[in-house]
């Protein structure tokens, strides 16, 4: 299978996170590749950023419903370092019970030498 185009893992930038039930986690900061594909989406929370892995994600109106719970996403390690220690990995892996790849995980940087459309915001409804 051919890796995917740079604008095609460059739009999942414009992605809200979702859980398998809907719930929703916070937009994608950054993307991390092994080999060339996007595996893992980091979200920023109050506690730091939380890498949530995206194999077998579906892409759905700029929502990225990713096959975990919130709460496996809420209790997963943090990550801050501009790199994965290999420790850090598998305690990640290990984490969402995944085996962990030969393949080093690698951040992505976003292509912004093309202008991007912003995506449209959801009207929000007011508290009852």
């Amino acid at each position: 299978m051919d890796r995917p185009a740079v604008d095609t893992v460059d739009s999942l930038y414009d992605c809200d996170v979702l859980d398998r039930h809907g719930c929703p986690i916070g937009p994608v900061s950054e993307l991390w590749l092994a080999d060339g594909r996007p595996q893992w989406a980091a979200v920023r929370g109050a506690d730091g950023t939380t890498l949530v892995p995206i194999r077998g994600a579906q892409v759905r109106e700029h929502r990225l419903v990713v096959p975990v719970d919130r709460r496996e996403v809420d209790d997963a390690p943090r990550v801050d370092g501009p790199e994965l220690s290999p420790e850090e990995q598998a305690e990640l892996y290990d984490h969402y019970g995944l085996t962990v790849p030969h393949q080093r995980l690698v951040r992505h940087r976003r292509d912004v030498s093309e202008p991007t459309t912003p995506r449209p915001r959801r009207a929000t409804r007011p508290a009852r």
